[in-house]
């Protein structure tokens, strides 16, 4: 007999689907009034008897009539299983992520508006039964719509005909007996902990590795003052616990939030305050059992000032507090300046551990002149060509260009570059100025760039491995002979490659292995035509070309690689026999344990080899991890395989327009976002509309940002002005003996202190500083001033920069003798870059007015 589905039953019996529904509440309704009739009866004796015994009842008996079984003690979630389901119903609801991307990307007003509380509908539901491989469990409620909207109905969870995260939960707790909701976790590839655990123990390794840098930071300067030999037996190689206050923007921006000087202090304030409350609380307890064994010391130090302990930032991270609202580019700023600094020390200690690697090669004579001297003649070539429209087209407009070259004398090269002695690697990005910058302009421009490097990055690049110095000074190019601006960041000698491969020893330098490198990008479009005319249409008007040439020594590159991917492996296999040994010698000291006690089995357990990793992480995170870890040794091989396999190649590829090459690629398409549409390249003038309104926004924020600081500004100059008033009231009632008396004191104590300096023993009552404390509100009110403060060197800076310059010029590596320099042709950024008004700022900073230009 062939099975009919419920759509085709009712279709075959020719009902109407309003009619059936009708029908539906009219003997619902019948049945409610029997039901009654019943109890009044007093022929229902064990039926519900509240309202609310009554919903709950009849939600159960829907749920059992659908998959045949009742909701137990044993089924309901905890708090932790109910988060779980509720990330199940947002993974499942795509409707309501698209329409959050689509405002992300649309307005960054839209993006601060709250958004709805998300539903799924039937297919999306239909969707998460078919990824768990159960697309038949609900059988009857299935069918079609109608019957699964009755099915949540009944449940008590269908709004607007979609299902909310609390029908979700309802669902999912009476089905816990028969699928379990880890299992159904695993099965979509989910994580089985929660977002808040996922996020505490986040919150906990980006602490963890903001200390073991700052240990690492403390043993440097230790090797520095005692040296190698003696440091190394008061060397620290563990986590202290804490860390300094100075580095706490880049620990939440770790951690996934980004906060102003004045949020952080605030931040700091109110936690320290907590951590207190949480210490006297904690003496209360430690009072009421001072004769118990099992009190343990708190290892938070709430009066420590400068100082930010591991346990109270995860409790106060964790904790319901009021984060603070920055704006959308002021957040921009912040998450740039601490990616740019994570950035850095990472591929600093990247760099530090594959050195340290290939001197482990090096010792064990795997890696010498004798086995890699023959391989340097073993050269391989490879060239690319990328072709987007006419070839023809490409000669005026941007271009972007990568070279790689040497010099004969690094110390010559970095002389004329003006960057200081003892430099080994420099990273220099150059500003082209304008042809008719004036003098005074330029070094009003240098010494704004200085002003908020040096209160933004000074600290953290102080603490960046092997760093030498940083220098912002207008020089000529190397290159064009023109004036620029330079921003050079220094490294010290042994940070060079010249130098590295030096002390290695293996017989090459970095020339040998690689022999030649070039790219160059070029665009029919500079950057005021593709943001200031309306009459480019990007399908037709934009062309571009890219070509690339790469030589090197693939003997030499590969036999390094080869040996650096089997150490990796070698101390993975180590690692995994001695935890079999550590095993099987748990397992050797439980037997002996279940011999001699029977009784107690576990007594005087103990664990051989602890690994603190395997007992901090979750069985799917360290499955996770390892699959990682397989992926990635999996694509070192297959790179190493590549360049073994092949001594050369060319590839070309041709696109008739950037639309072809953007959509006519199933692949490429399903990699862009959502908002990218097509008719984005086709409209004429799109990227200007597009340009102009974007531009129109961050001009507003930023004019904003210049009416908040000028507000500012004038009430801290009413307010100096109100205490100036107040203090010349106060003398004036003094009389002219009071004056000289008052001022006589001050002098003797400024005398004091100047004798004191010299070696003479004065009165300590004179050498008293009077020490003011401050209030929560002048404390707050301080750390406005100094943030409104930095608020208004960087508007400066940025009116400065975008009046003497005209965009980027170069960026240039030089490491000892070897030189990559990316040059830019067209990319004018300030050409097309919003101006803002800074003229009430230069009015107040001059003293020119109080009055606000209309």
């Amino acid at each position: 007999m062939k099975h009919e589905t419920m759509d085709q039953r009712v279709a075959g019996y020719g009902f109407d689907a309003d009619k059936l529904m009708a029908r539906r509440a009219t003997i619902i309704s019948l049945l409610r009034s029997l039901q009654k009739s019943l109890e009044q009866n007093d022929q229902v004796s064990d039926g519900p008897k509240s309202l609310a015994e009554k919903k709950n009842w009849a939600q159960e008996a829907g749920i059992k009539a659908v998959v045949g079984k009742t909701r137990g003690p044993k089924s309901k979630l905890s708090h932790r299983g109910v988060q779980l389901a509720k990330e199940i119903h947002d993974k499942f609801s795509h409707e309501a992520n698209d329409m959050r991307m689509y405002n992300k990307y649309s307005s960054p007003e839209e993006l601060r508006e709250p958004t709805k509380p998300k539903t799924m509908s039937f297919k999306e539901f239909r969707g998460y039964m078919a990824s768990l491989g159960r697309p038949a469990e609900l059988k009857d409620a299935m069918d079609n719509e109608e019957s699964w909207s009755m099915f949540f109905d009944d449940l008590g969870g269908l709004v607007g005909g979609r299902i909310t995260e609390e029908a979700m939960v309802k669902y999912r707790q009476q089905i816990e007996d028969e699928h379990g909701l880890e299992m159904d976790l695993l099965k979509l590839n989910m994580n089985v902990i929660p977002k808040d655990l996922n996020k505490w123990q986040k919150n906990k390794e980006c602490f963890s590795r903001i200390d073991y840098e700052g240990v690492c930071i403390e043993n440097a300067k230790l090797a520095r003052r005692l040296g190698k030999k003696k440091a190394e037996k008061e060397l620290v190689w563990e986590e202290s616990g804490k860390c300094e206050e100075d580095v706490i923007q880049l620990l939440v921006a770790d951690c996934g939030e980004y906060y102003t000087y004045e949020g952080l202090m605030n931040m700091l304030f109110v936690m320290s305050n907590f951590l207190k409350v949480m210490a006297e609380l904690r003496k209360r307890f430690l009072k009421k059992n001072e004769f118990s064994n099992d009190i343990q010391k708190s290892k938070i130090d709430p009066e420590d000032k400068g100082y930010v302990y591991r346990d109270g930032f995860l409790a106060w991270m964790v904790s319901g507090r009021e984060r603070e609202k920055v704006g959308q580019y002021e957040e921009w700023l912040i998450r740039a300046k601490t990616g740019v600094v994570r950035w850095m020390k990472e591929v600093g200690q990247v760099m530090g551990n594959v050195r340290m690697d290939v001197e482990a090669l090096v010792g064990r004579e795997i890696l010498t002149p004798r086995i890699l001297g023959g391989l340097k003649m073993d050269l391989s070539r490879y060239d690319g060509l990328f072709l987007v429209g006419d070839d023809n087209e490409v000669d005026e407009g941007m271009s972007v260009r990568l070279d790689f070259s040497t010099v004969e004398r690094a110390a010559t090269a970095f002389a004329e570059m003006k960057l200081p002695r003892g430099c080994g690697t420099a990273i220099c990005i150059d500003l082209l100025t304008r042809s008719d910058v004036e003098p005074a302009e330029l070094k009003l421009c240098v010494r704004k760039i200085n002003s908020v490097l040096k209160e933004h990055f000074d600290k953290d690049l102080s603490k960046l491995p092997l760093f030498h110095s940083w220098k912002v000074y207008s020089h000529k190019s190397d290159v064009d002979n023109i004036e620029v601006v330079r921003l050079a960041l220094c490294f010290d000698r042994t940070a060079s490659i010249d130098y590295a491969l030096r002390e290695l020893d293996m017989g090459f330098s970095f020339v040998d292995l690689l022999t030649e490198f070039q790219a160059e990008i070029k665009c029919s479009l500079n950057i005021t035509d593709l943001f200031d005319s309306k009459r480019v249409s990007l399908d037709k008007n934009f062309h571009c070309q890219g070509n690339i040439g790469l030589g090197f020594a693939r003997g030499l590159l590969v036999k390094v690689l080869d040996e650096w991917i089997l150490k990796s492996e070698e101390e993975k296999k180590f690692a995994d026999h001695l935890k079999s040994e550590s095993d099987r010698m748990q397992e050797d000291y439980d037997e002996r344990t279940r011999t001699t006690h029977p009784v107690n089995p576990e007594f005087g357990r103990i664990r051989i080899g602890v690994d603190v990793t395997s007992d901090t992480k979750t069985g799917q995170q360290l499955e996770t991890q390892k699959l990682a870890a397989e992926k990635r040794r999996k694509t070192m091989w297959r790179l190493v395989n590549f360049l073994r396999g092949t001594k050369g190649s060319l590839v070309e590829t041709n696109f008739k327009n950037i639309v072809d090459f953007l959509f006519g690629s199933k692949l490429v398409k399903s990699y862009l976002p959502a908002w990218l549409k097509e008719e984005f390249f086709v409209t004429q003038g799109a990227s200007t509309l597009a340009w102009r309104e974007y531009s129109k926004k961050l001009k507003a924020y930023m004019q904003g940002m210049v009416d908040e600081v000028f507000k500012n500004e004038e009430e801290l100059q009413r307010e100096a002005k109100e205490e100036e008033r107040k203090e010349a009231a106060a003398l004036g009632g003094m009389s002219e003996l009071q004056r000289r008396r008052q001022q006589l004191a001050q002098d003797k104590k400024v005398l004091a202190h100047k004798l004191e300096s010299l070696g003479i023993k004065m009165d300590p009552n004179l050498l008293k500083k009077e020490v003011k404390t401050l209030t929560p509100a002048e404390m707050r009110k301080d750390w406005k001033k100094k943030q409104f403060k930095s608020r208004m060197a960087f508007l400066k800076m940025y009116s400065s920069v975008q009046q003497a310059c005209v965009g980027v010029n170069t960026v240039t590596l030089m490491s000892g003798t070897n030189k990559f320099e990316l040059g830019f042709q067209g990319v004018d950024l300030f050409e097309v870059a919003p101006e803002i008004d800074m003229e009430i700022l230069d009015m107040l900073t001059k003293g020119a007015g109080g009055g606000r230009r209309r």
